[in-house]
């Protein structure tokens, strides 16, 4: 009798162990074939926008970024045209043109193009741009253009690294270039992290550390440095904290696809599952992969551009490739990787830049610490919900800091939602700024729909060039000027009221107009002593009560 019940009982447990066996069996299935169909749509993705604007060689279009994902993942290319040239033909031409004019070009799209040259299997051009890039290396990485320098030269390195070539350049000057970027101040919430310091604030960039994290590992791979064990350890930590609720990653303004993305690339060549690491609310950057990657027209992510749908294809591939995302090559340069499909060669992601370092306000589980008292905090409050602004994982708002050009025109953006930037818009920006290369990737398409809708322009320069110069703060009557062009967008002509500011004579010509239209239309004002202050860097709170004004103008409200 009890036999009898005790093998019942234990045939039920094997009857429940297989269903949820094959219960998960199933999730893994269903995962795997969703994994591949998005690996798919962002191939399409990719192909079509080749199809219709051709060869573009930079980040945000069809370039040599782009061709060494697709040749990672097994893509077959041969029969990609536009106009009649194949996209290997079209990017070979732009990757001699690089070469030709290399003293304008920077480290990381010569990198870039080297990867996409042993895809090609072109050897002569490969050797080429290692020779540029190795004349080109000191201590201060390959290229010195300030604080942005950083976002050109890790991601330079990550490219060398990855295709086994830092042997071929001075190994010790880039493994200390690596490690001297690394945060060194007092703050807990950046320790960790890799960014850089611009007028003395500090801004952590998360594809810098992704970057830094794969470099360090494949420096390493016994584990045995206990630096860089260390250095990899802190990185991963500062990673996992940037953690949203729906288990994608974000720092900063970036496009928090494009971040998910990269954590899922850097876990993957550690070994690392992404599925394990689960946010407060239960999701995992695959959860997030899956769910909200692709929009509805078939592009991906918050910037609709090639760079995002690139970084989905790398991120599905390096969960289907069960040895990781990145293979270490073991001869360098003597082993090109073919270009034919089943080629294992690997892009790098660019690193950005952000000149604030926010969160996204939707997962804000407080009010912001800071504005309780502030004459702001409706405003702010307002912004945050719309997610045109948002707060700091400190919980703050810090609404009395200063708006750089480059968040500007991000915020202006998000509140218009107009078409998204085309490859031909990221174009106009690359030839109509001579600065274009220091724009940071994540403001990269806001910049370029902003000057195709009009609401930005640029600083003559001496040469009678033009700079964008993302990283200026914005003053009151450059911000007036940008609004006056969305009111009179929205609303027709207004007629601008008269100036009757006590500073009026420092109100300079090219604002007067605009700053009469945003006082009648209610948008911004005088302070108490009746002076306008043109010429005063806006803060956040400013930027947030003037763009609330402007939603109820638009809105009727």
């Amino acid at each position: 009798m009890w036999t009898k019940i005790f093998n019942r009982r234990w045939m039920l447990v094997a009857i429940l162990v297989c269903s949820i066996t094959g219960l998960m069996l199933v999730g893994v299935l269903d995962r795997a074939e969703a994994t591949t169909r998005l690996a798919d749509q962002a191939t399409k993705y990719i192909k079509n926008e080749f199809t219709e604007y051709g060869v573009i060689n930079v980040d945000m279009g069809v370039g040599s970024y782009a061709y060494s994902v697709l040749a990672t993942a097994g893509v077959d290319v041969s029969t990609w045209r536009h106009e009649g040239t194949s996209f290997k033909e079209g990017l070979i031409k732009a990757i001699e043109g690089d070469i030709a004019r290399a003293d304008q070009v920077s480290a990381k799209r010569l990198a870039h193009d080297l990867a996409a040259a042993k895809a090609l299997n072109k050897q002569n051009l490969a050797d080429n741009l290692l020779s540029l890039l190795k004349n080109r290396q000191s201590d201060a990485g390959f290229d010195q253009i300030g604080p942005l320098s950083i976002y050109s030269n890790m991601p330079a390195l990550e490219t060398l690294s990855r295709l086994d070539l830092l042997k071929k350049l001075d190994y010790g000057l880039a493994k200390d270039y690596i490690l001297a970027q690394r945060y060194s101040g007092t703050e807990d919430k950046h320790n960790g992290s890799w960014g850089s310091v611009d007028n003395g604030h500090y801004y952590p960039d998360f594809m810098a550390v992704t970057a830094a994290v794969r470099m360090l590992n494949r420096m390493d791979p016994g584990g045995n440095d206990a630096e860089l064990q260390q250095a990899i350890t802190n990185g991963l930590d500062w990673l996992k904290r940037q953690q949203q609720p729906a288990g994608n990653f974000m720092a900063g303004m970036d496009d928090t696809l494009i971040d998910t993305c990269e954590l899922i690339i850097t876990l993957r060549e550690l070994g690392m599952d992404p599925a394990t690491w689960v946010s407060s609310a239960g999701k995992s950057p695959v959860d997030y992969l899956h769910s909200e990657a692709l929009n509805a027209d078939g592009s991906f992510g918050q910037s609709q551009n090639v760079m995002d749908a690139t970084l989905v294809l790398w991120a599905c591939r390096a969960l289907e490739d069960q040895q990781g995302a990145q293979p270490k090559p073991g001869a360098g340069e003597e082993q090109p990787v073919q270009p034919e499909p089943g080629a294992k060669e690997e892009q790098p992601v660019p690193t950005e830049p952000q000149e604030q370092a926010p969160v996204d306000p939707v997962v804000q589980s407080q009010p912001f610490n800071d504005i309780t008292n502030h004459w702001a905090r409706e405003s702010i409050a307002l912004m945050a919900e719309k997610s045109i602004t948002a707060g700091y994982a400190d919980g703050s708002f810090r609404p009395d800091a200063q708006v750089t050009r480059n968040e500007i025109a991000a915020m202006l953006v998000r509140l218009l939602q107009p078409q998204a930037a085309s490859a031909q818009d990221l174009q106009l920006v690359k030839e109509g700024f001579a600065d274009a290369g220091n724009i940071p990737d994540w403001a990269l398409a806001d910049v370029a729909v902003a000057l195709r809708e009009g609401l930005v322009s640029g600083y003559p320069q001496p040469d009678g060039s033009l700079n964008f110069t993302g990283s200026r703060d914005v003053n009151r009557a450059e911000l007036a000027v940008m609004m006056a062009r969305i009111v009179e967008m929205k609303l027709g002509q207004v007629e601008p009221a008269p100036l009757d500011f006590a500073d009026n004579n420092l109100i300079p010509d090219w604002a007067q107009s605009s700053i009469g239209i945003v006082s009648a239309a209610g948008i911004a004002g005088g302070y108490p002593d009746q002076t306008f202050r043109a010429g005063q860097p806006v803060t956040r709170a400013e930027a947030a009560s003037m763009i609330g004004r402007l939603i109820a103008q638009i809105s009727g409200n």
